[in-house]
């Protein structure tokens, strides 16, 4: 990271106006809009283009590159493990650093589960497939855990009390109090290291609150927004965000797929992993990389219990005795592994399609419309 001094035009009394703004290095100087810093900071709109395009050349990292330079910086930054081996290979060594990952699918999927695990995952030391840093969860469903944590940290052989004390939960309750939350998340991931934030979800609290066809246009917008800050954050600081997403039943006569994603065009272009993720029998979650520039897509089957995500029953059976075990010594009151696994086989005689069609037709009409 650079300081903002080392910015040519950026003085004592610039810097200062920058920081209170929540600008504190070059690299978030350098993704600023200059007319939306004139608004941000009271400077000049001359002084705001000027120092922003000094911010680039400080950084270096703008201009053009040939292709081996890319291939060598993209080579240097670290990747997230998910902690399933086989999921990892598929992903060329995990999720790369400073992108924007998608979870959608219906409910029990295991969106929830993954973002957990990524959060313990995160904090293990780059040479072990993490990031070494800390994380933010913006919780807007209270679907944040600390049991949960504990036996996937626990899993890993992290001590769980230093995993949960590394992670920052804010509970949001409105689609507003989450953009002001995003105005903090720049100092916070450069004087505090958080180096991966979860977004449980992101469109929950907008599709509660922007009702009816004229809301949309102002919906979108707003969802658009909150990417497009994602974006500039993790180009400037190298950080991940990852977001869950609901699904709505598709009611299109035109189209095969029985139920699609929240946010329509907005969200299909904002991440750059997008994971569609459903249970398909008891402990199973099928897990589906749908887009990436670099991937081919790919499949895979995990199996849930304690302790996180497994690449099999198999190995899931032979961990998660010792999981229980560490969770009742704590004073968690667990049955046997054998008897949660088999109370998730009860009254499923749905279909899952047949679920998400019974739950979502009531949906208004205008959530179908898909708009930019």
């Amino acid at each position: 990271m650079h300081s903002l001094e080392s910015v040519d035009g950026v003085g004592p009394a610039v810097a200062k106006k920058l920081r209170d703004a929540c600008i504190f290095t070059a690299e978030l100087l350098a993704v600023q809009n200059p007319c939306e810093l004139v608004t941000k900071t009271g400077l000049g709109e001359g002084i705001c283009k000027k120092i922003v395009r000094s911010a680039r050349q400080v950084v270096g990292t703008y201009g053009f590159m040939s292709g081996l330079e890319v291939e060598k910086t993209a080579s240097s930054r670290p990747r997230l493990k998910t902690g399933v081996p086989q999921i990892d290979a598929y992903l060329l060594g995990g999720i790369e650093s400073g992108t924007i990952v998608e979870l959608y699918g219906p409910a029990r999927g295991g969106k929830t589960q993954w973002c957990a695990q990524f959060s313990v995952m995160a904090q293990m030391p780059p040479e072990k497939g993490g990031l070494g840093g800390r994380v933010l969860w913006l919780d807007t469903e209270s679907s944040f855990e600390p049991h949960v944590i504990r036996g996937i940290a626990y899993r890993f052989g992290l001590d769980p009390d230093v995993v949960l004390g590394n992670i920052g939960r804010a509970k949001v309750v409105l689609s507003s109090q989450m953009a002001e939350l995003f105005e903090s998340i720049p100092r916070l991931c450069v004087e505090d290291e958080r180096r991966l934030r979860i977004i449980d979800s992101l469109t929950g609290l907008f599709r509660a609150e922007y009702t009816g066809l004229d809301q949309l246009r102002l919906r979108q917008a707003d969802l658009n927004g909150l990417l497009n800050q994602m974006r500039r954050v993790s180009a400037a600081t190298g950080a991940i965000f990852v977001y869950t997403n609901q699904v709505m039943a598709n009611i299109s006569p035109i189209s095969r797929l029985p139920i699609i994603p929240v946010g329509g065009h907005v969200l299909a272009h904002g991440s750059d992993y997008r994971f569609y993720t459903r249970r398909t029998k008891d402990d199973i979650r099928h897990l589906e990389l749908q887009d990436n520039a670099g991937i081919p897509e790919f499949e895979f089957d995990a199996s849930l219990g304690w302790g996180g995500l497994y690449s099999s029953s198999a190995e899931r059976k032979s961990i998660e005795p010792q999981v229980l075990n560490y969770l009742k010594k704590i004073g968690l009151s667990i049955g046997p592994a054998e008897e949660s696994a088999k109370s998730s086989k009860r009254g499923r005689g749905k279909t899952e399609v047949g679920e998400m069609v019974a739950e979502e037709c009531e949906e208004e009409l205008e959530e179908m419309i898909q708009i930019e």
